[in-house]
């Protein structure tokens, strides 16, 4: 878009109040038989034979002035109404659309209409309901992206398949639809004169978008004002640290609030003076830098060092709270990852969250009075009750090769001291090598064998079939089921949460804790490992009249497995978002642990 033009078209978005008023105050003065007459004939006939959308399908723009009788929605016996100018101006100021709003839906068309027109011709009629045409189809486009979003979901399954194609990784992700009749929710926006109407009821609902959106605000400003401080490239830095690059490092901190305040502007007397010379070589080094300088004179004095050098408790402080907001190890040390957020741009984070908000819309817009979330790259599910939170855990989720799927469920049953059934895919992969080496193996695991996965199956002699698993092609062999039996090496654990789903997956405890002290947590075949699941077992008991941790406890000290089924079914939501503001208020950003958001980002608009 050329200059000029840019110009014009901002001129005719913050004047359009203006354009209005002159129109309508023109039509006080002017005759408005054409209006207040019923001209639903000659509303419908200019419709079908001489209005050509540019926006949406002519069926469709047809469908919504059948619905209101082929009378107009934006215009009436007082000319251009108020409602459609806010229309306008929405769309134009979307936060999460940003500048490609005037692109997307075509706005230049209905401004330069609307700069163009003129009132000495208000009373020609195809004038007006041409604009009130274009109106419509304006809002039918934007009823439309509120509700499905502006990524190219067909185009993203498409990717979902080649990447399974070329690497045999299944990654699903199952969006939820849902519907709204947008010609009935446009009639009440009208009736009342408010678009919010309409709107409310499509929009996004999850916790704390609204702060997601006012985050773009703070990072546009920051943008607008040179950007994030760069922070150089270094091996590492720590507190006790003196180099010029701390100067960096507390800039970038404060910009972002996580550095509360500047140090004294004074001058140190480093009385360890040996050290700072070996601090301030070793970054010399890793900077490619010389100093001829430094020798043992120097190093026998006390050196002068300004507190901005100087990696200091406060600085600690501030790197431990940036590395919470971006899932990091909280250690106050500023390695190779630390250093990778550091220098994400102020816009790509807006990218980013412009990305979330838009995956937000794929889900339910009823998430439940109480509802599970489980947001997978940043390794946490919570227990949401009335908008609070009432747990809040570290789990496991599934490797990068295994993908965990996203989607939404619900909870419907639990099982106590649960077997588990290997899936193919590992029995193949994992188990029968294992096997192969040591005959043994299925013994000194508790693994049984039986004929099928049907439940009646039988159970076999594991010697009988060894030598079909060591002799034939893996992909040959009859789809035998393993077992294995609750134990302490199961990797379910004791409790097993099930919500029936077509991608099998399931929340489950873990022998293997020691994981979740990794800040990085994507280690499982795909289904959610549970660092907590007895306080999870114990909320669900304390508010369902089929279960008690009384009976969990008895058929606890048993071995056999028990399923017990719910009363109450709990949604739960699976979901992946690398932006988003916690329970606290508080910004926080994720790694693209799948690479969606760089699939996604391609796709967008």
């Amino acid at each position: 878009m050329s200059k000029l033009k840019s110009v014009v078209v901002s001129f005719a978005l913050f004047n359009s109040y203006l354009f209005a008023n002159i129109i309508n105050n023109e039509l006080e003065n002017k005759e408005k038989s054409f209006i207040e007459k019923d001209l639903s004939s000659a509303n419908k006939s200019f419709l079908e034979k001489n209005y050509l959308p540019f926006i949406i399908d002519k069926k469709t723009l047809k469908d919504y002035y059948k619905h209101n009788n082929y009378q107009t929605y934006w215009i009436d016996k007082n000319g251009i109404k108020d409602i459609s100018i806010s229309l306008l101006d929405k769309i134009k100021n979307d936060p999460v659309l940003g500048p490609k709003s005037l692109q997307t839906f075509k706005l230049n068309e209905v401004l330069e209409k609307l700069k163009g027109f003129d009132i000495t011709k208000v009373e020609n009629h195809n004038d007006l309901l041409t604009i009130d045409f274009m109106i419509t189809e304006l809002y039918d486009k934007y009823f439309t992206y509120l509700l499905k979003g502006s990524i190219n979901w067909k185009a993203f399954e498409e990717k979902l398949k080649m990447i399974d194609k070329e690497t045999e990784i299944k990654a699903y992700w199952d969006r939820v639809y849902f519907s709204k009749d947008s010609k009935i929710l446009l009639s009440k926006a009208i009736k009342n004169n408010d678009l919010s109407f309409a709107f409310k009821e499509i929009d996004f609902n999850f916790p704390n978008a609204d702060k997601l959106i006012l985050a773009i605000n703070d990072l546009q400003t920051i943008s607008e004002n040179g950007g994030y401080t760069k922070i150089p490239e270094i091996k590492s830095l720590r507190l006790g640290d003196n180099s010029e690059l701390v100067k960096f490092l507390r800039k970038r901190l404060l910009q972002s609030n996580d550095l509360l305040k500047t140090c004294e502007n004074n001058i140190q007397s480093n009385i360890n003076a040996e050290n700072v010379i070996t601090n301030n070589i070793n970054v010399q080094n890793q900077t490619n830098v010389t100093n001829e300088n430094i020798n043992k004179e120097t190093i026998e004095k006390p050196i002068a060092i300004s507190c901005e050098d100087n990696f200091d408790e406060d600085l600690k402080t501030a790197v431990i709270s940036f590395q919470k907001k971006h899932g990091l190890y909280a250690d106050g040390i500023v390695g190779a990852q630390t250093q990778r957020f550091l220098n994400m741009s102020a816009d790509e984070k807006i990218e980013k969250i412009r990305l979330n908000l838009e995956r937000m819309r794929w889900l339910p817009i009823d998430l439940g009075e109480k509802y599970l979330i489980v947001n997978i790259p940043e390794f946490k599910l919570r227990m949401i009750e009335n908008n609070d939170v009432k747990l809040n855990m570290a789990v496991v989720v599934g490797e990068r090769k295994h993908p965990t799927p996203i989607f939404s469920d619900k909870m419907s049953y639990v099982v106590i001291n649960p077997k588990w059934n290997i899936p193919q895919s590992i029995t193949k992969k994992e188990i029968i090598p294992k096997l192969i080496k040591d005959p043994n193996y299925l013994a000194s695991k508790g693994i049984d064998i039986y004929d099928s996965w049907h439940p009646e199956s039988e159970k076999m002699d594991a010697k009988e079939i060894i030598d079909a698993f060591i002799l034939e092609d893996v992909d040959s062999i009859p789809n035998f089921r393993l077992t294995q039996s609750p134990s302490s090496d199961n990797p379910l654990g004791r409790m097993k949460f099930m919500f029936p789903n077509k991608h099998a997956v399931y929340l489950h405890d873990t022998p293997a804790k020691s994981l979740f002290s990794n800040a990085r947590r994507a280690y499982s075949h795909g289904c959610i490992r549970l660092s907590k699941p007895e306080e999870l077992m114990a909320k669900i008991a304390s508010e369902d009249n089929n279960l008690n941790m009384e009976k969990v406890n008895a058929i606890l000290k048993d071995s056999n497995e028990k399923s017990i089924g719910l009363t109450k079914k709990i949604p739960i939501h699976l979901v992946y978002l690398t932006s988003w503001v916690d329970e606290d208020g508080v910004l926080q950003f994720r790694e693209d642990i799948y690479n969606y958001d760089n699939i996604q980002k391609d796709l967008l608009y």
